[in-house]
């Protein structure tokens, strides 16, 4: 699953280049790089999420589990909202 995010952000990035930051189709572009960026990100945490839920130790290894998942949900959100932040411009 990460190795699918990792290829998306990629494949965004390199899309990104392409454009002009000024443009009004670029931010229209951002607007639908946002969204598919923040449908991997839920799906990514969605299983993280999963995963963390199973772990049958201690509390405390839960408690990391789902930390671990909320920090990546949130640098993926972040990542998300700056792509969509630089390609129309504003900083």
């Amino acid at each position: 699953m990460r190795k699918i995010v990792l290829w998306f952000f990629i494949l965004v990035s390199f899309i990104q280049c392409t454009k002009t930051n000024s443009s009004y189709e670029a931010c229209e572009r951002a607007d639908l790089d946002y969204l598919a960026c923040s449908l991997v990100v839920y799906q990514s945490y969605t299983y993280c999420s999963e995963k963390a839920s199973t772990v049958s130790e201690s509390t405390e290894a839960k408690a990391s589990a789902k930390f671990q998942c909320d920090a990546e949900r949130l640098v993926g959100s972040y990542l998300c909202e700056d792509i969509k932040k630089k390609t129309c411009g504003t900083k």
